[in-house]
């Protein structure tokens, strides 16, 4: 994650998540019936999914669609074959899991049908190697008009609903649901105009952060049917968020690609269908690819930085935890940087916050560092601030890890 904790002239730091080749799930998950809604178990074990027109279904093909689940088989080194969870949470209803506890001991489902209200979502608790009766969680002001989606968070603070209704901004959008301190939920909230269109906005899930939203829609233009998406929540607020961004050709195609979910943000799986052909699983690789400067900047080179200082110094400062504020050695090595290429105006200085224990150190420290800058002279325009957590990285006490760099 990049947080853009000044705004400073110059500066477009981003984390891009970057997709290995999409992969077909085998059929051992895969069928000629709709595959969707793929969620994975806290402990990679455990893919529960939704299987659609499937006569192994309770109450066959053209009934409601059932929650199916494969278990990693360690000797194929894949997913074993799927069964369905008939005896447990099925019914002749719409099922889907649509959530899991941090710990794998809860899952949160919907039940939908046609000719009855929904009135909430259910929850269902492991005890021993038993999955209790699933209970209602009531969401207050629930009204629906056919289709509904949800996930909820793993903490079980959050839940976003996708559903059409009345106010709505087209067919289905995005709502928001709150616990309070209470351990009540609030009535839904539209996630507003950045996320919902005239189209549809469907098959939502959380980043583990609560920062990034992805989901599936047919209103932001891209490649086919509908496209996933990723939006960042902005300034910790439910009511502001990014302009929604294609994942790309990895994972988008000229059909219609939905139910996206990410983990440790090393894979992810999502369904496809190719149109008419039936929607399949699959499966991804994903990494984070940095970009810390602007379009068209480098940082520079050996033989530059070794002509602006021959005797190369370390600009990487270690911050014991809890401390927020420069050591008189920190101080130097700010001074000394920022006074080799004061006059050097093309070249500008990038803070980089590698890793931080908490945002307040994080303000703090690099407030610190921005101080020292200008009490050399070095004017805001040509200072930058990124912070990056692609690894955790800390001190040797256990404080943060931050650096000056320099760029063109």
């Amino acid at each position: 994650m990049v947080i853009a904790l000044f705004c400073l002239p110059g500066l477009l730091s981003a984390q891009e998540l970057s997709f290995g080749e999409a992969r077909r799930l085998s059929n051992r998950i895969n069928s000629d019936a709709e595959e969707l809604m793929p969620l994975l178990s806290p402990d990679g074990r455990t893919l529960y999914f939704v299987r659609a027109g499937s006569p192994e279904n309770v109450g066959g093909r053209y009934s409601g669609s059932d929650i199916w689940k494969s278990d990693w088989d360690v000797t194929l080194m894949d997913w074993g074959k799927a069964t369905n969870i008939r005896d447990l949470f099925n019914d002749k209803s719409n099922n889907a899991v649509v959530g899991i506890s941090g710990k794998g001991d809860i899952l949160y489902m919907l039940n939908t049908r046609s000719d009855k209200k929904t009135k909430g979502i259910y929850f269902s608790k492991k005890v021993g190697t038993q999955w209790t009766k699933p209970e209602l969680i009531p969401i207050p002001g629930l009204e629906t008009e056919g289709f509904l989606g949800a996930y909820v968070s793993p903490d079980f603070e959050v839940i976003i609903l996708s559903l059409r209704q009345a106010g709505g901004k087209g067919e289905e959008d995005l709502y928001v649901s709150l616990k309070n301190s209470a351990g009540e939920w609030s009535m839904p909230k539209n996630l507003g105009p950045s996320i919902n269109t005239s189209g549809f906005e469907i098959s939502p899930f959380l980043s583990l952060d609560k920062s990034k939203l992805f989901f599936s829609s047919n209103g932001h233009g891209g490649y086919g049917d509908a496209d996933i998406l990723v939006s960042e929540r902005l300034y910790g607020s439910w009511d502001i968020w990014s302009v929604p961004r294609n994942l790309g050709v990895k994972i988008n195609s000229a059909g219609f690609d939905s139910y996206f979910s990410i983990y440790a943000d090393t894979v992810a799986y999502y369904a496809r269908n190719f149109g008419g052909k039936g929607t399949d699983l699959f499966t991804l690789k994903v990494s984070y690819v940095s970009n810390v400067l602007p379009s068209g900047a480098s940082f520079l080179t050996e033989e530059e930085l070794n002509e602006i200082y021959p005797k190369r110094i370390s600009t990487r400062l270690d911050f014991n935890k809890g401390i927020s504020t420069l050591s008189n050695d920190q101080n130097e090595i700010v001074w000394f940087v920022a006074n080799r290429v004061l006059s050097k105006t093309n070249i500008q200085i990038l803070i980089w916050v590698r890793e931080e224990e908490d945002s307040k150190n994080t303000l703090e420290r690099t407030a610190e560092i921005l101080r020292a800058l200008k009490l050399v002279g070095f004017d805001e325009s040509r200072i930058a601030v990124s912070t990056q957590r692609i690894k955790p990285e800390v001190s040797k006490s256990g404080g943060g890890v931050i650096e000056i760099l320099l760029f063109r």
